[in-house]
């Protein structure tokens, strides 16, 4: 058995070099190949259909390395009012290139399917390409075809007369999930429905969510051990936008948690929020300032640790965050302090971040981490919380802080092209073992 693993080993081993050998000529060729065709590498990580985009757009060679690019395609994506907003920013680097830098956009709808967004979105890839193919020795063998639209039309961005939903988007959904063993069993239940509506002026965002669950557990002494969650929560949004630098907001909500004690929560909470970076560079860069004052009418489902069953609280709270998403990668950061102003004693300080940086070719490091320090839990039950409670986590726990932390490592080397897609065996095993023994 061993001897046929290790000659196993060795054909895997040796096999791609004998299938991949080339004729001088072909080896000639594909140097050719390369020294025509433009290096690009594609910086996506909202959801780019990588192995499409190769297999679509094939005058470039794709590369694993942003240093060894001609082409740095960097693709950011936020959500706008029926879809999302696509923003390819193509920058020239090199000699050749250096400083011819392209901004595309793509609007993708809520409706569409997702081959038709990954469509959508490699057009826009491709003519980006374009303005840096004419100028290699590829042109003369790129030709430029035109569909017209529906009706002669040239397209556009829509308008409020175009819209028959007057830019309104719905969304409904419902799951059910159900496992069981048999000892336990675990039943869920969600959900949701949405209406949005998003115009450069106006943004609406209404949402109702309600969720249960329930536990059961066969004990060894016979006995069986039942628990369940509950949940509700309806909400509201309306935000004026106030020019290029400010918006205004007043939000409101009614909600139940049995997890958070709460039998019923009604609040409200007008806000003003500044912009330091115009709102239509969000995409690229992001530094706001917010601050809101709440109102809320609080009814407990058991008697507090304040000996209070209802309660009426008035909170204010201040939000800084600053966002940047670059070719050497992403940055997110966030501070924010909320107190209640009829409880000053009682507040809540957060402060949280994200950092990918590309730190050398191949070599990526990632860092994220948040810490609360946690003086604001009005609603922690009086009574004991029971251990069944504790271990299933139906329960919100009594804690002065909150805090987690996560650092990651990646090197990548070899060879420096990105372009072939070979989907075989792509499901991998499930399970553990090994192959070989």
């Amino acid at each position: 058995m061993r001897r046929v693993a290790l000659l196993l080993v060795a054909l895997l081993l040796l096999a791609p070099n004998a299938l991949d050998a080339q004729p001088a000529d072909a080896a000639q060729e594909a140097v050719e190949g390369d020294a025509r065709g433009i290096r690009v590498y594609l910086d996506c990580q909202f959801g780019c259909d990588f192995d499409y985009l190769r297999r679509e757009v094939t005058f470039v060679n794709y590369v694993r390395d942003p240093a060894d690019a001609d082409v740095h395609v960097l693709v950011t994506r936020r959500q706008s009012g029926g879809g999302s907003e696509w923003t390819f920013n193509f920058i020239g680097t090199g000699d050749f290139f250096a400083g011819r830098d392209i901004t595309l956009e793509y609007f993708s709808s809520a409706t569409d399917t997702q081959d038709e967004i990954r469509e959508g979105y490699t057009r826009v890839m491709r003519v980006g390409l374009l303005n840096y193919a004419v100028d290699s020795p590829l042109a003369d063998e790129i030709d430029i075809q035109h569909t017209p639209a529906a009706g002669g039309a040239t397209g556009g961005m829509a308008t409020q007369e175009d819209d028959p939903w007057n830019f309104w988007v719905f969304r409904a959904a419902m799951s059910m999930d159900v496992r069981e063993q048999q000892r336990t069993k675990e039943r869920s239940f969600e959900g949701s429905f949405s209406a949005d509506r998003t115009t450069e002026l106006w943004k609406i965002r209404t949402q109702v969510d309600a969720g249960y669950s329930e536990d059961e557990f066969e004990l060894g002494d016979g006995g069986v051990l039942v628990s369940d969650s509950r949940n509700w929560e309806v909400s509201g949004q309306i935000v004026r936008s106030l020019g290029p630098h400010w918006g205004a907001s007043i939000r409101a909500s009614g909600e139940a948690s049995t997890f958070r004690n709460e039998n019923r929560v009604i609040s409200a909470a007008p806000g003003i929020e500044y912009s330091v970076f115009p709102y239509d560079e969000s995409s690229r860069r992001a530094l706001t300032l917010m601050y809101e004052v709440g109102y809320s009418d609080v009814e407990y489902e058991e008697e507090t640790l304040f000996d209070v069953l209802a309660e009426t609280l008035v909170d204010h709270q201040v939000v800084g965050q600053y966002s940047v998403t670059q070719p050497w990668g992403n940055a997110f950061a966030s501070a924010s302090v909320s107190q209640f102003l009829n409880e000053t004693n009682q507040y809540r300080a957060e402060l949280s971040g994200q950092l990918e940086f590309r730190i050398t070719r191949g070599l990526s490091v990632n860092v994220r981490g948040e810490y609360s320090l946690v003086r604001d839990q009005r609603f922690i039950p009086k009574a004991d919380i029971s251990d069944e409670e504790v271990l299933l986590r139906r329960r919100a726990l009594a804690t002065d802080f909150e805090h987690q932390i996560s650092v990651g490592f990646s090197y990548t080397f070899g060879s420096i092209f990105n372009n072939v897609v070979n989907p075989r065996f792509g499901g991998g095993r499930r399970g553990g073992g090994n192959f070989f023994f």
